[in-house]
């Protein structure tokens, strides 16, 4: 029925362990980019600044969408 009530669903606790390796994992990923970016640069060709452009470019729209929440 639509018109029912739900009761609110109780938030998930994450465990430390848990939180600590999805902050990891990120870091990690991130990380793995800006030396993909600098790999690339280290290269010189056109198509490796491409591909330095198009990271940054990423990392740029990342770090301006998590710092604008």
């Amino acid at each position: 029925m639509p018109d029912e009530i739900k009761e609110p669903e109780a938030p998930k606790c994450y465990s430390i362990k848990e939180y600590i390796l999805f902050k990891l994992d990120r870091n990690i990923s991130i990380l793995g980019l800006v030396a993909l970016g600098c790999w690339a640069m280290q290269i010189g060709t056109k198509e490796s600044m491409q591909i330095a452009i198009v990271v940054a470019g990423g990392l740029v729209a990342y770090i301006g969408s998590r710092g604008s929440k």
